[in-house]
């Protein structure tokens, strides 16, 4: 087994799905014998880089991954082989057309663009304090519930309620569009199997967030090292001669990928070709501690900004 789960964002038993977030998750498919954990590398908003697993909750054996964190709206079938992926929006903005994923044992099998939800013409009556006293939108009506309840699995079919409204649904064996209509009645005659809304518990913050920038094996700070090997010091803002971006993708395993290693002039602020190349050339001779790598996850994504004079 690649992994074991571990309990990032709870979901009840029967919550077949996961909402737009910037936080690894795991859930249970309808009946509860798969489960399925995203984890992310990152929360820089929009971020969808991460693994993805399955796991059969019975022996405990991993079926299958991908290697990307789904961001967005997530349902596992009975069988835990399948799961569909919807993605509605882009950071934070709505998508005209949201965009449906089927995998099969980890592999994309078909995809497609379709309508927007439902969720969010309700979503901006509520900003705008105007919900509607009668029509669809009013409260307690089915199609209110609709837009409440966008996104769901029962007996392995997909419900999704887009704009206009109406209601598709999508097999989850077969992968294929089975229906779609004015939702309202089909709604309410499957509204008994609608999970409720998810009860989210969020991991330990002091490890689920780290804080800071790993240090290097020796103990020391990647800062004043940096520095060290510039000739220079490190400065406040005010002071400083140059800016230094650092991005550090590092696996738990110690191994590790300099994303960004560039130093600007804070007079021009231009890079300083010669120093950057200094600097990654440092990077590439170093090694780093994994302690602020969250429990369980591969790798993590470390963005750190400091000047120096």
């Amino acid at each position: 087994m690649l992994f074991r789960a571990v309990l990032l964002i709870l979901f009840l038993a029967n919550a077949g799905y996961a909402q737009h977030t910037g936080f690894s998750f795991e859930l249970q498919n309808e009946i509860g014998t798969h489960q399925l954990v995203s984890l992310t590398f990152s929360h820089k908003r929009g971020n969808t880089e991460g693994f993805t697993y399955v796991v059969n909750k019975q022996s405990g054996d991993t079926l299958y991954h991908v290697d990307q964190y789904l961001l967005g709206w997530v349902g596992l079938s009975r069988d835990g082989q399948t799961f569909c992926h919807l993605i509605t929006e882009v950071n934070g903005v709505p998508l005209d057309k949201c965009k449906l994923s089927f995998y099969r044992n980890g592999i994309m099998f078909d995809e497609a663009e379709l309508s927007r939800l439902i969720s969010y013409q309700l979503k901006e009556a509520i900003v705008a304090d105007r919900i509607p006293k009668s029509g669809w939108l009013k409260n307690d009506s089915i199609l209110h519930k609709m837009a409440n309840n966008p996104f769901y699995v029962s007996e392995d079919k997909v419900f999704i309620s887009f704009d206009t409204p109406i209601l598709s649904v999508f097999d989850m064996n077969q992968m294929f569009h089975i229906y779609t209509g004015n939702g309202a009645n089909h709604f309410f005659q499957n509204y008994y199997s609608v999970p409720n809304a998810p009860f989210k518990t969020d991991y330990n913050w002091g490890e689920y967030l780290p804080k800071g920038f790993p240090k290097l094996i020796s103990n020391e700070d990647v800062e004043d090292s940096i520095c060290q090997s510039l000739s220079a010091k490190l400065a406040i803002p005010e002071d400083a001669k140059y800016r230094c971006e650092l991005e550090l993708k590092l696996n738990s395993t110690g191994e590790f990928e300099i994303r960004k290693s560039n130093v600007f002039s804070t007079i021009s602020n231009t890079q300083n070709e010669h120093l950057s190349k200094q600097v990654a050339v440092f990077l590439e001779n170093v090694s780093f501690q994994t302690q602020l790598v969250p429990p369980n996850h591969p790798a993590w994504i470390f963005g750190e900004t400091f000047w120096m004079k």
